[in-house]
């Protein structure tokens, strides 16, 4: 995998906008929004029923445009900014109601609050968070009866909160950022027990509590206990799994592979395409341009059966297309992830990417490598359907006899290597190894194997029987543990 560079761990669970202000001319796009037209309410490629509300999400296209999410919650930060509490509270009570999607599958209600949970967009100031805080307690005031304005209001206590503390590490933290760390999550929390009623009414009443419960540290039981709670009263809310599967990585309170490992008995338990899809989208939330060792855990082949499940079930989205090829360029599947980065053109994202030097670097190589590794693949399945063929496991047993001269040198030159090696063979109509090849790093073993099998050939040498047919491949597995046993 190419080298990707180190970022200081964020212990964050939503990741901020990194880029300057996405916003393109708020203003006009303001203008054309509240156009009095009814707002689609999208559930993947279909439309649901409109909603009364006099903002409309058409001109944000996820399918296309990798910042549609970034603009959309920038512009539903506007509309707190300009005091439009109505517009929000019909936004948020539709999107609820309708469990509205974009194209990809983003629920329109978390992205609504992933807007109004800090100032947007950008790095906010101190003025900046003391007017936001002051803008989402007016319209709780406003409209008492309000179900999203006290969740805003706590998620943004905790946003508020890493704010004070900051995201490097926590020696780096000074009192009195703790301090005001504690406070303000403390405030959260409050606010979300005060209106504990709505944990029956809305999903984000359960991100909030989640948020809080991972900044005050909350140990695991309590933290499990919660999470099965929120999954009962929305098992659809994706983003539970996500934050969940982040409490368990070392840096809270698991151990390595603990994520992964619960991803698949997770999505074992749903089963089928939407098990698939699910893994796919805790995977997502732990992906990240850094050397992040839990992605490791993961599989690959059940990470692509996710994706496409996904996009089959809710159409494109640009930015998943991004975390798609991010997981194959870290997976070194370099034929997938040249397919995924031909389909983003210059749609790449920096909250995936950290870098656009980072992106290209990835791009260049999978274009480069795509085609040798394709080559490759089409190498070994050749080879193994031949030994599918009783003829072909004939001649392997009798080429395998025939190895043994080049096994008893590289044996004593690995110096009691015991790892294994499969080997590719390309077999000459003469019986000349023609090609050698191994699909995995090979190591002292292997590398002198394909070094005497290829001075065999340019000494135009023929030490094997002749194949079935020309240029035939073989497969053939090598024990060196066991070739010294048999030797002795």
């Amino acid at each position: 995998m190419t080298h990707c560079p180190c970022l200081p761990r964020v212990n964050r669970t939503f990741h901020r906008i990194t880029a300057a202000a996405r916003m393109v001319a708020v203003a006009t796009l303001l203008a054309a929004f509240f156009h009095g037209a009814g707002a689609s309410a999208s559930d993947g490629k279909a439309q649901g029923a409109a909603s009364p509300c006099a903002f409309s999400d058409a001109q944000f296209d996820t399918t296309t445009d990798v910042r549609a999410l970034d603009e959309y919650r920038t512009a539903i930060a506007q509309l707190l900014k300009q005091e439009k509490f109505a517009d929000l509270d019909c936004l948020a009570d539709a999107a609820r109601a309708g469990k509205t999607r974009f194209s990809g599958g983003g629920w329109k209600l978390r992205n609504i609050y992933i807007g109004l949970d800090s100032p947007q967009p950008g790095h906010p100031t101190q003025e900046d968070w003391l007017r936001h805080m002051e803008l989402v307690q007016l319209w709780g005031k406003r409209n008492p009866s309000s179900v999203a304005a006290p969740i805003a209001l706590a998620e943004s206590y905790a946003g508020y909160a890493w704010d004070a503390r900051g995201d490097g590490f926590s020696n780096s933290v000074s009192e009195s950022g703790w301090k005001l760390f504690g406070e303000r999550m403390a405030k959260a929390k409050a606010i979300l027990d005060e209106n504990s009623a709505l944990a029956g009414k809305c999903p984000d009443w359960y991100i909030a509590m989640q948020k809080v419960a991972e900044g005050q540290s909350w140990d695991l039981p309590r933290v499990t206990a919660l999470f099965q709670q929120a999954v009962k009263f929305e098992p659809d809310y994706s983003y539970y799994y996500r934050i969940y599967s982040n409490y368990l990585l070392p840096k809270w309170s698991g151990e390595e592979g603990d994520a992964a490992r619960f991803a698949e008995d997770t999505a074992n338990r749903v089963g089928g395409k939407a098990g698939d899809i699910l893994y796919f989208q805790i995977a997502e939330g732990i992906l990240c341009a850094c050397q992040e060792p839990e992605f490791d855990h993961f599989s690959w082949p059940r990470l692509q059966s996710g994706f496409a499940a996904l996009e089959q079930k809710y159409g494109v989205s640009m930015l998943l297309v991004n975390s798609f090829a991010l997981m194959a360029s870290k997976s070194s599947d370099w034929v997938v992830a040249d397919a995924a980065f031909k389909r983003m053109g210059d749609n790449w994202s920096e909250d995936k990417w950290s870098t656009e030097a980072w992106f290209k670097q990835n791009r260049d190589t999978a274009a480069q490598a795509a085609p040798m590794q394709a080559q490759a693949r089409a190498t070994q399945k050749e080879a193994q359907d031949n030994m599918q063929t009783p003829q072909g496991q004939a001649y392997r047993k009798d080429l395998e006899q025939k190895l043994a001269v080049f096994e008893d040198s590289c044996l004593k030159e690995s110096n009691g290597d015991q790892h294994k090696v499969e080997l590719f063979l390309q077999i000459g109509k003469d019986g000349s190894a023609e090609n050698a090849q191994t699909q995995t790093r090979p190591d002292t073993f292997a590398v002198c194997m394909l070094r005497a099998l290829y001075l065999s050939y340019t000494r135009k040498e023929t030490p094997f029987t002749a194949p079935p047919r020309a240029a035939y491949w073989v497969v053939v597995e090598l024990d060196p543990a066991t070739l010294a046993a048999s030797a002795k």
